[in-house]
Parts: structure tokens; C-alpha cells; sequence
């Protein structure tokens, strides 16, 4: 998050920067010296051979739970991280649905006007559409306001259980 937020500030076009409450407390080495990470430039956080998942934010450290338990079975899923969603770089994704032959995108906001949209969109109306194997799967929270109790705001954006069960469903062709 450093890096990206380094550069919306040194961007000379006006930038949306957006973090989430749930990654707050979040541990890990941050470098000390100022770096930046480029705007437009998505992040392949794991590889995999099975699947193409597409997430930001939060639903990339879910995704992330649900490779682990996913890899226990044999199924490899590959994380893209896209960083940013305008300008939005798709070339990561279509090469790895082009290799993976399924896709899914998962994001916290409602389903309907989502962003996941417009990457499923991006992805079959690219060169990757003749390598899909299954429809790509749309995981997001549901068409309703979050509500602030924290048991149903779990039952109403995805969860690792969410992703795991869905990702299974897509390599098997149970779809």
C-alpha cells in the first residue's frame, strides 16, 4: 500500500484512493525508504495452473486462505492483484486465463455495477475468450446495503469458504 500511495501522490491527475478497515492491523515488512509502485501495473501475487482468480484489496489475503486450502486437494489457483481499476492493466489476466482456461473475480462490493463487471467484460471480449473452459465466475457481496453487525456482514460478502467452494465447482466442471 505504501508504494501505490507514493505514487496516487505524486500523480499529477487526480487519484481515488481507497483502503480497507480490514487491513489496517496487518503485519508485514514495509521498507523503511520511499518507493513507488506504478499505477498501472496489476500484481501476480501467486501462480497456479488451475485457476485464474482476480481479487483486490482484502479478497486478495481471502484468496490467498482459500489457495492454501485449495492446494491441499491439488488445485493450483493463480492470484492477480489488478492494484488498480482505471487505468485497469488487463494483460496479466488475460495471459494467465489464457493458461489457466477459467476465471474468477472476486470483490466485496455488490454484484450488480460492481467492478467485477468490467473485468469479466475485459476478459471475454479479449483474445482470452477462446480459451475459457467454463463461464468466468462472478463472486461478490450481495445487492444489499453492509449491514454493521459483523456476523451478517460475513454472510454478505464473500468469504474463504465462499471462494474455496466456488473455486472447486469451476476446476471440476460443476458449474
Amino acid at each position: 500500500a505504501k508504494g501505490l500511495l507514493l505514487s496516487a501522490i505524486q500523480d499529477e491527475n487526480p487519484v481515488i484512493f481507497v483502503e480497507h478497515k480490514l487491513l489496517y492491523r496487518t503485519k508485514g515488512h514495509v521498507p523503511e525508504e520511499m518507493y513507488t509502485i506504478p499505477l498501472s501495473q496489476s500484481n501476480v501475487v501467486r501462480e497456479g495452473q488451475h485457476l485464474t482468480v482476480v481479487a483486490t484489496s482484502v479478497m486478495v489475503r481471502r484468496a490467498l486462505e482459500a489457495a492454501d486450502i485449495l492446494a491441499q486437494e491439488g488445485i493450483e489457483i493463480e492470484i492477480i492483484d489488478p492494484r488498480t481499476l482505471m487505468p485497469l492493466d488487463e494483460k496479466p489476466i488475460v495471459e494467465s486465463v489464457k493458461k489457466t482456461g477459467k476465471a474468477m473475480v472476486i470483490h466485496e462490493a455488490v454484484k450488480t455495477g460492481g467492478y467485477g463487471g468490467e473485468i469479466v467484460s475485459r476478459i471475454v471480449e479479449s483474445d482470452a475468450f477462446g480459451y475459457l473452459e467454463a463461464p468466468v465466475r462472478r463472486l461478490a457481496g450481495l445487492d444489499i446495503p453492509i449491514p454493521y453487525n459483523r456476523t451478517l456482514e460475513a454472510n454478505t460478502v464473500p468469504q474463504v469458504q465462499n471462494i474455496v467452494d466456488e473455486a472447486r465447482k469451476l476446476v471440476k466442471g460443476d458449474y
